[in-house]
């Protein structure tokens, strides 16, 4: 479960986080200057080396975030958009009540009204 905190600012920089997507071919190429500009400016990379580091992430502890929020946002986003992936057997015949009891507790935020092309087979690494 993702913290209340994290899920009242949900949407919150939706404005600018778009603008910033427009910028881009299409999200690996966003993805990467997001993660380019946590390298630079953050300690999301640094990894502690001992107890009394106070910069950093413990090892694997930054993987495991950002895998947590990963696995939420999708969770959250298949049980809105495409519930019949979730193999329940009730998930098409009442969508509702089974969203309802197995999506993560988050507020719902509208999708944007255009996104960035998904990314292409021919985009550099």
């Amino acid at each position: 479960r993702i913290p209340c905190l994290l899920a009242m600012a949900d949407g919150q920089f939706d404005d600018l986080l778009m603008a910033m997507a427009k910028k881009h071919k299409n999200e690996e190429e966003l993805t990467f200057s997001l993660l380019s500009f946590f390298e630079r400016r953050t300690d999301l990379f640094h990894v502690m080396e001992t107890s009394h580091d106070r910069m950093g992430f413990v090892p694997g502890a930054a993987e495991k975030m950002l895998f947590k929020h990963f696995d939420f946002c999708q969770k959250r986003y298949t049980a809105q958009h495409q519930p019949h992936l979730l193999g329940e057997p009730d998930a098409e015949a009442a969508p509702s009540a089974s969203s309802s009891a197995s999506s993560p507790v988050a507020p719902a935020a509208s999708a944007p009204a255009s996104a960035p092309p998904p990314a292409s087979a021919s985009a550099s690494a």
